[in-house]
């Protein structure tokens, strides 16, 4: 008997000891166990093909069938021009139209990517377009102290929006629009995209006008 229960732990021993060598070899040769790896969210090959997702702040009703994207800047001067005419193309349509805000920080803009983390983080508490109207109007101040007091101005639970923002939970939305800005060109803001037809820069009131009226004639 102590012999056949010596021979199973031996057999048991070898196992253990030719596992531990394969994994250092797998180790050494820089592979990894096989693991599921997250999933990964198509990039869109045409302007036809950008996403409205539940997380994107929205001026309108989501079920509007003109999609007004915009690919926007909080420290870009333009965009804060252009944004009220956007916003009143939409109160003009009759429920026709709704705006889509997605992020497009410019690299040369210091703050525009932390100014889009804290309104992404306002969002999260329901205030996204009051701070971003805030924003726009302190262009000149942009920084983390207008931030807390916008949150505090706007009765947001701060403690929850600074822990937003300092564990980075709006990045990797701020992130996939980009992605997806940068899959179909775009390399300015404001960007328009109007139903897949492109629109770069400012728009006049008359040119906004124009363009509504021309995709909502077929419209229901």
């Amino acid at each position: 008997m102590f012999r056949h229960h010596g021979f199973w732990f031996l057999i048991i021993a070898l196992a253990v000891v030719g596992f531990a060598f394969y994994s250092l070899k797998q180790q050494s040769l820089g592979l990894k166990p096989t693991a599921s790896k997250p999933a990964e969210i198509a990039l869109p090959k045409s302007p036809g093909e950008i996403k409205l997702y539940p997380a994107d702040p929205v001026w309108g009703s989501r079920l509007a069938p003109v999609k007004i994207i915009v690919y926007s800047d909080f420290q870009c001067p333009y965009c804060a021009e252009s944004d009220p005419l956007l916003k009143e193309m939409v109160n003009n349509s009759s429920g026709k139209a709704v705006l889509v805000w997605k992020d497009f920080p410019l690299p040369n803009h210091a703050q525009a990517y932390a100014a889009a983390e804290a309104a992404q983080c306002a969002s999260s508490q329901g205030r996204f377009w009051e701070f971003h109207d805030k924003l726009f109007l302190n262009q000149s101040s942009l920084g983390s102290t207008l931030y807390q007091q916008l949150a505090s101005d706007l009765k947001l639970n701060v403690d929850k929006f600074l822990s937003c923002i300092s564990n980075k939970e709006a990045v990797p939305l701020i992130n996939q629009n980009i992605n997806e800005a940068k899959s179909i060109g775009v390399d300015g803001t404001p960007t328009l995209i109007i139903n897949g037809q492109v629109y770069n820069g400012t728009l006049t009131k008359e040119q906004l006008n124009l363009i509504l009226n021309s995709v909502t004639t077929n419209q229901p």
